[in-house]
C-alpha cells in the first residue's frame, strides 16, 4: 500500500506545472531580480549596505571602529579577515542582538574538521538558496522536472522514500546502500523516467556500483548534479566513463556564502555574483588574479543580516582560471580544481612534512581496478589505503598500486592496503576521503 500510494504523491508531484511558483510572491521577485542580473553583476551596492549595517550593529564589527565604507576599495583594505574558528570562540558577538527566535533558523557545518560552527539566518533564506541552485541546474539541462534525491536523508522505517510536492523530488534514504533498496530505487527512478538525480558524490558512486554491476539501462538518466563533496576521479571514471551518465559538480558549504557551478560548455566552476561576494587571496591576504594560481577562497554574505560573516576563510582552496565565460557569455568569477580544507587533507609523513591527498592521485587507468578508495591515518609516518577491489584487480595490480604510493609519499610514509567490501559514510551522510585522526596542534607543540 506505500508504494502505490506513494506513486500516487509523485504522479501529484509531476503535475505540479506551477512549480517554482508554489514557492511565494517574495520568492519569485527575487527571481526576476536574478534573471535580470544574470549576466553580469558586482555587487558592489549589496556589499557595502551590508558591512555598513553590521558596522553599525553587531558587536564584532562595531569593536573594529572602522567608519562605514563606500566602495569595495574600502572593504577590501579595512575590513579584516576572520575565520570558523575566531567565529566560534566569540559566537554571540557575530549575531545581530535583539533578534525574534521565530525570524530565524539554525544550522550547523558538517563538522567534517571534529568542530561543528553552529550558524543563524533568516527563514526566508530558501528564497536565495534555491533560486540560485535551481538557476545553475538549469544551466547544464535541468527544467524543473521530477528530481530523485540521494543525500542525508534517513527514511522512517516502512517508508521507501518519500516525496516533496513543492519541490518536485523523490527523496530516498541516503544512508540505505544495500543491493535490495537499491533494486526499488532503480525501479522508482525507471518506471517515472526520472532523469536528473540530486546527490553526494559518494552516493551518485555507490548507486552507479549497484547499476554497472547488474546492467542496468541507464538511458533514461541525464546527469546526477552533485555536490557538498568533491567528485573524485574515481567517481567519474565509473559515472562518465564506465556508465555514460552526466555527472555536474557544484560548490557550496554550510556557511551559504559562496555558490558556483558549471555550465554545459565550461567545467570551470562559474561562482554566483549574486548568492554572495567570492575572492580567492593568497597566503599574503592579496587578490590571485592570475590564471592558473591557487588561493583561499573567501567570501562575504550578502543576504544573512543576522549572522553576517564578513571576509571569511573557508579553509577551501582553488585555481583562479578568470572572471568571464565565453560560452556562457557571463561576467563571474571561475574557478576550478577546488580542494577540501587543507587542514583536514594533509597526510603527515615521518619527518613531520605532509602532503596533500591531491598528491596521492592515481594514474587514471588504475581507478578501473578499484570500486572505492579511502584513506586512514592514525600515527605519522603510517597511512591506511583501504580499497574495493574490482573485478579486475590482481596481484599484479597490487605491485602497481604500491609502486605509486611508494613513490607519491616520498618513501617518508609507510602504508598498507586494508581491502574492504564498503566504506562506510560520516552521520551527515558523506564520505571523507581522508579519515585523519592526528591532531594538528599536537605535531606543532
Amino acid at each position: 500500500m506505500q508504494f502505490r500510494f506513494s506513486d500516487v504523491l509523485i504522479l501529484l508531484a509531476k503535475l505540479n506545472f506551477v512549480f517554482p511558483k508554489f514557492l511565494g510572491r517574495k520568492y519569485m521577485a527575487y527571481t526576476s531580480f536574478f534573471e535580470s542580473n544574470s549576466t553580469q553583476f558586482s555587487g558592489e551596492k549589496e556589499l557595502i549596505d551590508l558591512v555598513n549595517f553590521a558596522l553599525c550593529n553587531v558587536e564584532h564589527y562595531k569593536d573594529l571602529g572602522i567608519c562605514p565604507i563606500s566602495r569595495i576599495s574600502d572593504f577590501q583594505e579595512q575590513m579584516p579577515f576572520i575565520d570558523k574558528d575566531q567565529v566560534m570562540e566569540n559566537w554571540e558577538s557575530f549575531l545581530l542582538p535583539n533578534v525574534n527566535s521565530r525570524e530565524v533558523d539554525e544550522g550547523t557545518t558538517g563538522g567534517t574538521s571534529g568542530k561543528p560552527l553552529k550558524l543563524i539566518a533568516g527563514k526566508d533564506r530558501y528564497i536565495v538558496e534555491f533560486n540560485t541552485m535551481f538557476s545553475m541546474w538549469r544551466n547544464v539541462g535541468w527544467t524543473g522536472q521530477l528530481r530523485g534525491v540521494i543525500r542525508n536523508k534517513h527514511i522512517k522505517p516502512g517508508k521507501l522514500f518519500v516525496v516533496d510536492l513543492i519541490k518536485k523530488e523523490v527523496v530516498f534514504d541516503g544512508f540505505r546502500t544495500d543491493q535490495e533498496y537499491y533494486e526499488l530505487m532503480y525501479e522508482v527512478l525507471r518506471r517515472h523516467k526520472i532523469g536528473y538525480v540530486h546527490a553526494y558524490p559518494s552516493s551518485a558512486h555507490q548507486f552507479a556500483r549497484y547499476l554497472k554491476a547488474f546492467k542496468k539501462n541507464v538511458s533514461f538518466i541525464k546527469a546526477f548534479l552533485c555536490g557538498s563533496e568533491g567528485v573524485t576521479d574515481l567517481q567519474r571514471q565509473l559515472i562518465v566513463g564506465d556508465l555514460g551518465i552526466k555527472i555536474y559538480d557544484f560548490y557550496g558549504h554550510s556557511e551559504k556564502l559562496v555558490l558556483g557551478g558549471p555550465c554545459p560548455g565550461n567545467s570551470a566552476i562559474h561562482i554566483e555574483p549574486t548568492y554572495g561576494f567570492f575572492e580567492l587571496i593568497d597566503e599574503d591576504g592579496a587578490p590571485v588574479n592570475e590564471k592558473g594560481k591557487t588561493g583561499e577562497i573567501v567570501a562575504t554574505t550578502l543576504h544573512n543580516k543576522y549572522m553576517p560573516l564578513i571576509r571569511y576563510r573557508t579553509g577551501d582552496f582553488a585555481d583562479y582560471v578568470g572572471d568571464y565565460c565565453s560560452y556562457c557569455k557571463r561576467h563571474l568569477p571561475l574557478i576550478d580544481n577546488i580542494q577540501g580544507r587543507w587542514e583536514i587533507n594533509k597526510i603527515y609523513l615521518d619527518d613531520l612534512s605532509y602532503v596533500s591527498i591531491t598528491a596521492l592521485n592515481l594514474h587514471s587507468d588504475l581507478y578501473t581496478f578499484i570500486d572505492g578508495m579511502q584513506y586512514v591515518q592514525k600515527e605519522v609516518g603510517k597511512l591506511e589505503v583501504h580499497l574495493i577491489k574490482g573485478e579486475r584487480f590482481t596481484k599484479s595490480t597490487e605491485k602497481r598500486f604500491t609502486e605509486h604510493f611508494a613513490t607519491a609519499l616520498r618513501g617518508k610514509c609507510a602504508h598498507k592496503f586494508v581491502y574492504t567490501d564498503s566504506i562506510p559514510k560520516e552521520s551527515n551522510g558523506k564520505f571523507l576521503p581522508l579519515k585523519q585522526y592526528i591532531d594538528e596542534e599536537a605535531i606543532k607543540a
